[in-house]
């Protein structure tokens, strides 16, 4: 029986042998290895391809579209009333893309403070003029600290 036992301890040792790798440098003796989950290499599939396009995106790429459907007509056949039409809509889809951009303005992310370590971090919002107001700030502490400094000597 001893020895059924022994062989089994004997086994279960050399089976740990063949899957733990050899402990790191850092490691104590006698310290069992602990495998970290790392991150694991994916194959990457072919991506499909998908039309996820912003109204903006969609009313150019209409208006390149009519545009030159309305020029090789023009071109094959006559200018026509066809012609005329393709090329009003798609003027129509460049007004629409340039105007997008003054109506519809991109959502600007909300300012959220961050916190690093014990200090938490606000940014400043920033308006039309404070550039200006920051360059007027700085040359009002010039001012003072050269009045300061010709006050001493």
């Amino acid at each position: 029986m001893p020895n059924r036992y022994e062989r089994e301890i004997e086994e279960i040792l050399r089976n740990m042998d063949e899957v733990d790798p050899k402990a790191a440098k850092s490691q104590k003796f006698g310290e069992r290895f602990r495998k970290s989950p790392g991150p694991r290499l994916r194959v990457q599939q072919p991506r499909s391809f998908s039309w996820n396009l912003s109204t903006p995106e969609r009313l150019l790429v209409a208006a390149i579209i009519l545009a030159l459907v309305a020029g090789a007509i023009a071109y094959v056949a006559r200018v026509s009333l066809i012609t005329l039409l393709l090329a009003l809509i798609s003027f129509v889809c460049l007004i629409g893309v340039a105007i997008s951009s003054f109506v519809a303005q991109p959502r600007r992310a909300r300012s959220r403070s961050q916190q690093y370590g014990n200090v938490t971090i606000t940014p400043l919002r920033r308006g039309p003029f404070s550039t200006i107001r920051t360059q007027w700030n700085l040359f009002i502490l010039k001012l003072r600290y050269r009045r300061k400094n010709g006050k001493r000597e």
